[in-house]
Parts: C-alpha cells; sequence; structure tokens
C-alpha cells in the first residue's frame, strides 16, 4: 500500500554510462532492439561503461529534506537528474507524487537571443504553468531577481549573475512541492545568496519537500532533516546529519575550493542597511591579550570579537563561524562553531552589542585562514547578516604539534543573553558561558 506521507521514493536505481561516444550510440541502439524483444541486459557493463550510481534507494517525506553529499563524481548529481525526470535510470523504479522543481542548472533552458521577460514566459511554461499563473508571478519574479531595469534586454546581455538570479526566482515561483537543489545557492552576491537561502526556508515552512546537493556541510546541517552520504556511486551512510557528516570529514574527503582572495582581519565599520534588522559592524581578532593584533597563536589563547547593530528585540540568533585553511589543504572547513550549538540561543537588545568568542588555546596549525562569519536566526537558520571575507593569520608559539583537533571554546555576549538551548547539543563538553 502507498504511504501517502512519501512524495519521493527511490527503489534500488543505476544508471550506468559509456565512456565512449561512438560506443554509447551504438550501445543505446542495440538497447533499443533489445528491449523491443524483452531481452534487455541491463545488469551487465560492456566495455568502456561504468556505473555512476548503483543500487540507490532513498525515501523523502513531505516537508522534510535530505542533503546528499560526496565528492565531484560519487553520482550525487545523476541520482538528482533521474529524480527530477531528466533522464532514465537504467535499473531501478523512481515514484514522485507533486510538482517538483529542479535546480540543477539554473537558466539552462534560456534562449540568449529572447528578452528576460519572454524567457520568464518560456521557462515557468515548460515548468508547466499556465499563462495567467505566471503573469500573476511575474511582478515577483523580477524583484525577487532584481531585473527591473534589464528584463526587457536580450537575455544574451546579462551576466552569469544576473541569469542565475533570474533562473532561481523562476524555480521558486512555481508553487513547488519538492524542490530539487544542486548547488546552486551560491548564485549571486553575499546577500543574494542569503535572500535564497531564506526563500528555501520559507518555501520549506509552507511545507515543500527539499533535496540538497551541496559541498558545504554547513548548508547540509542546517538546511536537512537527513543526510546520505555517496562514494563513487553508492550510498554508503544515510542518518542524521551530523552523523553522516562525520563520517565523511573522517574519510578525509575535500570540501569545494574556495577563492585565494583574502582581506583585512579587521573589518571598517560598517552601518546597517535601511532592510537590515541585524548587521555585523565590525570584527576584531585578538592574541588572547586584548590586543587587536589580527592573528592568533597555536596553543595560546585567542579571541573573536564581533560587534553589531541591532534595529530591533530579536529572539533565537546564534552566530556562526567557518574557518578554511587557505595554506595546508587550500579551501578546506577546518572548524565550524555556533554559539546555539554550544552554549544556547541568544536574545539581542536594540542598539549595539558584541559577541566574543574565547579560545582557551588555538588548535589550528601556524598558516593562513579564511574566516566566514553568520548571524542567523531560528532553527533554519534565516541569515541576517554574513561576512565571508576576514583574514586570520596563525602563528608559530612553539611546542605545538601540527595536527587539526577539537578546539575548547566559550562565548560571552554583550547586549543580550541566552533564552533556549539548542536540543542536540552536549553542553557539558563546552566551557561555561558568561552573561555580561
Amino acid at each position: 500500500m502507498a504511504n501517502n506521507d512519501i512524495c519521493v521514493s527511490v527503489d534500488r536505481i543505476s544508471k550506468k554510462f559509456s565512456r565512449s561516444l561512438k560506443r554509447s550510440f551504438v550501445y543505446g541502439a542495440r538497447d533499443v532492439g533489445a528491449a523491443i524483444i524483452g531481452r534487455a541486459g541491463k545488469n551487465v557493463l560492456r566495455p568502456s561503461e561504468f556505473w555512476a550510481v548503483r543500487d540507490v534507494s532513498l525515501e523523502l517525506h513531505r516537508g522534510k529534506s535530505i542533503g546528499i553529499v560526496g565528492l565531484n563524481g560519487s553520482g550525487k548529481t545523476t541520482l538528482l537528474r533521474m529524480i527530477s525526470g531528466i533522464i532514465r535510470p537504467t535499473l531501478g523504479k523512481i515514484h514522485v507524487d507533486g510538482r517538483i522543481a529542479p535546480m540543477l542548472a539554473l537558466g539552462a533552458g534560456f534562449k540568449p537571443v529572447l528578452s528576460g521577460r519572454q524567457n520568464i514566459f518560456l521557462n515557468l511554461s515548460l515548468l508547466g504553468v499556465s499563462e495567467k499563473g505566471i503573469r500573476d508571478q511575474f511582478d515577483s519574479i523580477v524583484d525577487f531577481a532584481e531585473l527591473h531595469e534589464s528584463i526587457d534586454a536580450p537575455l544574451g546581455t546579462y551576466s552569469s549573475g544576473m541569469r542565475g538570479r533570474l533562473g532561481f526566482a523562476c524555480a521558486v515561483h512555481t508553487s513547488p512541492q519538492i524542490l530539487v537543489v544542486d548547488e546552486v545557492l551560491s548564485v549571486g552576491d553575499a546577500r543574494f545568496r542569503t535572500k535564497c537561502r531564506n526563500k528555501i526556508n520559507d518555501l520549506r515552512r509552507d511545507g515543500t519537500s527539499l533535496l540538497l546537493v551541496s559541498h558545504s556541510s554547513i548548508l547540509v546541517e542546517t538546511l536537512s532533516d537527513e543526510c546520505i552520504y555517496m562514494r563513487r556511486g553508492k550510498s554508503v551512510m544515510q542518518g542524521g546529519p551530523r552523523e553522516v557528516l562525520k563520517a565523511y570529514d573522517e574519510d578525509g574527503l575535500k570540501r569545494v575550493e574556495e577563492t585565494n582572495a583574502l582581506s583585512s582581519s579587521k573589518l571598517a565599520e560598517r552601518a546597517l542597511t535601511h532592510d537590515q534588522v541585524l548587521g555585523i559592524s565590525s570584527v576584531r581578532i585578538h592574541a588572547g591579550d586584548g590586543a587587536d593584533t589580527g592573528f592568533w597563536m597555536s596553543g595560546r589563547p585567542g579571541q573573536l570579537a564581533v560587534a553589531f547593530q541591532c534595529a530591533t528585540a530579536l529572539e533565537d540568533i546564534s552566530v556562526n563561524l567557518m574557518i578554511i585553511d587557505m595554506t595546508h589543504h587550500q579551501g578546506e572547513t577546518v572548524q565550524f562553531m555556533m554559539s546555539s550549538r554550544d552554549i544556547g540561543w541568544l536574545r539581542i537588545k536594540p542598539g549595539s552589542g558584541e559577541i566574543d568568542l574565547q579560545l582557551p588555546h588555538v588548535g589550528l596549525r601556524p598558516g593562513t585562514y579564511r574566516i566566514k562569519l553568520s548571524v542567523s536566526q531560528s532553527d533554519m537558520h534565516d541569515i541576517l547578516d554574513v561576512v565571508d571575507d576576514v583574514r586570520l593569520v596563525v602563528r608559530d608559539a612553539g611546542g605545538v604539534a601540527n595536527c587539526q583537533y577539537y578546539q575548547p571554546r566559550s562565548w560571552e555576549v554583550t547586549g543580550g543573553e541566552v533564552t533556549r538551548l539548542d536540543k542536540q547539543s552536549d553542553h557539558s563538553t563546552f566551557d561555561e558561558f558568561e552573561d555580561v
């Protein structure tokens, strides 16, 4: 009997491809003929063939989300393309119950000679939206994509970022019941990426189910209820995001390379924009003695001071920190810290405030790192502000082993207080939180 709570059911699907273009045409013709006479040998690999996906099963429940992680070439995108109906599996069955919005290659079906306006009608028509539905959504799509001045210009004059913004806006305005996302949350600048992230959270609150592929373990952990780890086309682990991501990291899998561009470790003072309720005004790095040094010392205390401006009282706030190694394993995230996980959720008062991250012992090896810092709200981590270009230098204090290990830490908050704890956190492992 079918389970009405399941919107996507994948039953032991496999997909094989040929590395030879010529042979792929020959094999395709043979497979059509074999299927007609009922003698298809789909389970056998022929010369130059390989399994891109092998014997994968999953169930996505309504209103839930599944994140999929793995190295490039592990079969993640092929799996999503089969679920979206773009390609057919070689073996196995897929059942999808609901309107699906695949965000695999934003704007892939756009026509450069047509205007942005014409491409909206073309794209949404292909996604099954009626002409009336398109007209009803048109202004909202243009507003979201921020293309008011360019909407009647040929798409060929758009930058890649503009095309990506238009593609994302079209996809999320189809009233999808199932959203299939493959590495598209990097479209546009940091502000627009935040807008995309929060839009997905809005859809999830309305009951949309989510299948997410990303190299970012942070995105997968914060956006997923369940996680699948794929390796060489096979699902090697399924379970909670933290457990699966831990196994993924322990296997030594490298994350997507980040840009090498680094900026100063001290930000110029930033002011709130008119549409912000909270903004990061400065980030300062101290070597444990309060001096604004811009560097840490391995094995010695370290501090990160985050000053902010808040327009109104806010509940359920978290400060999130990624440290990315730019020297030894270029682009690899080596530490991820969240105040909500460590000490609990914060209540922030209007006005100026500061949140300090205290590290009793810096465990990072000497080198250059990049810090990405964000302030988010609620369990779905709606992003309120983000800074992703802070440079950190770690110097050698002597006698520190060159290894990466868990970092003890504590948090201090000025102008706020802890209001609730993350139920998944083990607070016994952290230093005492001081509310100033």
